[in-house]
């Protein structure tokens, strides 16, 4: 299969143009409990994984990756309800993913989709302790697509495996929950 054709800059407005209708400042301010305001972040903090900047009660800044999407795939196609998670930025220099990123800036992951609404909104350091755990695994098993990106007269591939979400929140809960009762007293 033929990657798809990207540039940096057209995913930029696509994500810039649809946030100012408001929609993910209303998604964060009554998502995240304490949320006082919400800012746009500046085209420089893109490169740190932030597009928006949460104020919170108390003054911390917590800061949002959105990954805004017009067309909501799912709609149509409910058994495909899955997540585009990065595998690798630039497949040719070996760069990870911002999904596998530990040194990435974010404290949430926003998925926004324009047309039906929905959102997913997900704290990053649990999603990728959960995706570093499992995602040799889930290539296997998902569906993986490469992404041709022209840049600066030449290109780079970037490359996502579209991770069920329902399973993406059942792995979630296995890294970040602990042993259960039963574990603890089966040890015993």
């Amino acid at each position: 299969m033929t990657p798809r054709k990207y540039g940096f800059d057209d995913r930029l407005v696509m994500s810039n143009g649809t946030a100012a209708s408001g929609n993910v400042r209303d998604v964060l301010v009554n998502c995240i409990p304490g949320a006082r305001k919400v800012h746009q972040s500046c085209t420089d903090n893109d490169r740190i994984g932030v597009d928006w900047w949460v104020e919170m009660v108390g003054g911390k800044m917590l800061g949002v990756d959105a990954k805004v999407r017009e067309i909501d795939w799912a709609a149509t196609h409910p058994e495909e309800d899955d997540l585009a998670l990065e595998t690798w930025s630039v497949i040719e220099k070996e760069k990870v993913g911002w999904t596998r990123d530990e040194s990435k800036r974010c404290d949430y992951i926003l998925w926004l989709w324009t047309d039906s609404k929905r959102f997913c909104l997900v704290p990053f350091p649990m999603l990728c302790a959960a995706f570093n755990a499992r995602w040799r695994e889930w290539k296997k098993v998902y569906k993986v697509r490469q992404q041709k990106t022209p840049w600066n007269g030449g290109a780079y591939h970037s490359e996502c495996v579209f991770v069920d979400r329902k399973e993406l929140w059942r792995e979630i809960y296995r890294q970040c929950n602990g042993p259960t009762r039963q574990d603890c007293y089966a040890s015993n």
